[in-house]
C-alpha cells in the first residue's frame, strides 16, 4: 500500500511518517481515505525523536521506535494513571512481577514500559471489557485457549484478576495452562517489538515489510487493527487516549483502514 522506508541509522531518520494535526471537527463526508502516492507525496522525513511531541504520528510499514527512545515506566504511568483510575497501583504492582525480558533488545523495564503501552490500547485498564464477539477478554484482551479467561471478581478487580490477565496476555496461559494461545512474549522471543505486536494483535505476522498488514474475513472487513502496531508505537512515546484521534479522523489523515467496532482496538 505504502512505499518502502528506507532507516538512515546513524540519525534515526525514517520516511513515510506523518504527525497528525490537532483538529477540531470531523472531516467532511466527502473526504477520501488518502491514496497511496498521495501519502507518499506528503510524507516527509522525520525524526523518531520528535514522536510523542507533535501529537500522534503515522507510522508505516517496518517504522517502529526503538525500546531506547520509549518513554520510561514511571513517566507512561504517570501520564495514564488518571486514565487507569481506581485500578491503577493494583495494575502497576502486577506490571512490575514481569521482571524479565523476553527479547535481548529491551531490559526489564521497557519491557514493563510496552505491556502498559498495551494495557492502555487494549482496555484502558478496565479489566471487564469484553470484545472481538465475546472472544477477548481483560486488560490485554486474551483469547487464551489452555484456560478460562481470567476476570474480574464480582465485587471488582484486584490485584490477582489483572495479574492473571496479564499472565495471559503476556505468555499465553497464567501457568496452569497449556499456553496454545501465544502471548506477547512468545511473539518478541523471536521478533523485534512491531512485528511481535502485529503477530499479537492478528495472530501472525502478514507482511514482514509491512506491519500494518492485516487479514480480512469474508465480506472483505479487516480482523483486527491496522492501526495497532502505529498506536501502541505512539503510547510508548507517551501519547495518551485522549491525543489520539478518534478512528474514523486516523483513517482519513493515516489512511489506516477503519476496524468494526465488534473487533476492537
Amino acid at each position: 500500500m505504502y512505499r518502502l522506508l528506507s532507516l538512515i541509522s546513524t540519525s534515526l531518520l525514517f520516511s513515510c511518517i506523518r504527525a497528525v494535526p490537532q483538529v477540531q471537527a470531523a472531516p467532511a463526508a466527502n473526504v477520501a481515505t488518502p491514496t497511496s502516492s498521495a501519502i507518499q507525496s506528503q510524507s516527509s522525513a522525520v525524526e523518531l525523536s520528535n514522536l510523542g511531541k507533535t501529537g500522534y504520528v503515522c507510522l508505516y510499514r517496518t517504522t517502529f521506535p526503538l525500546p531506547p527512545t520509549w518513554e520510561s515506566f514511571d513517566a507512561l504511568l504517570k501520564a495514564n494513571q488518571q486514565a487507569l483510575g481506581s485500578g491503577s497501583s493494583d495494575i502497576l504492582k502486577a506490571i512490575q512481577t514481569f521482571n524479565t525480558s523476553p527479547n535481548p533488545s529491551m531490559n526489564a523495564k521497557q519491557f514493563q514500559a510496552l505491556i502498559l503501552a498495551m494495557v492502555m490500547q487494549e482496555s484502558g485498564g478496565n479489566g471487564n471489557v469484553v470484545m472481538d464477539k465475546q472472544k477477548s477478554h481483560g486488560i490485554l484482551q486474551v483469547q487464551v485457549k489452555g484456560e478460562q479467561p481470567a476476570t474480574c471478581d464480582p465485587s471488582g478487580c484486584t490485584y490477582d484478576n489483572y495479574l492473571k490477565m496479564l499472565q495471559q496476555g503476556v505468555y499465553g496461559h497464567s501457568g496452569t495452562g497449556s499456553p496454545a494461545a501465544p502471548g506477547i512474549a512468545y511473539w518478541l522471543g523471536s521478533n523485534s517489538t512491531g512485528p511481535a505486536l502485529r503477530a499479537y494483535n492478528s495472530g501472525s505476522v502478514i507482511d514482514r515489510f509491512d506491519y500494518q498488514k492485516v487479514n480480512h474475513d469474508s465480506q472483505g472487513r479487516p480482523t483486527s487493527t491496522e492501526s495497532y502496531v502505529s498506536d501502541v508505537g505512539n503510547r510508548l512515546a507517551g501519547v495518551t487516549s485522549d491525543k489520539f484521534p478518534d478512528k474514523q479522523w486516523l483513517s482519513h489523515i493515516c489512511g489506516f483502514e477503519p476496524v468494526p467496532a465488534e473487533v476492537g482496538s
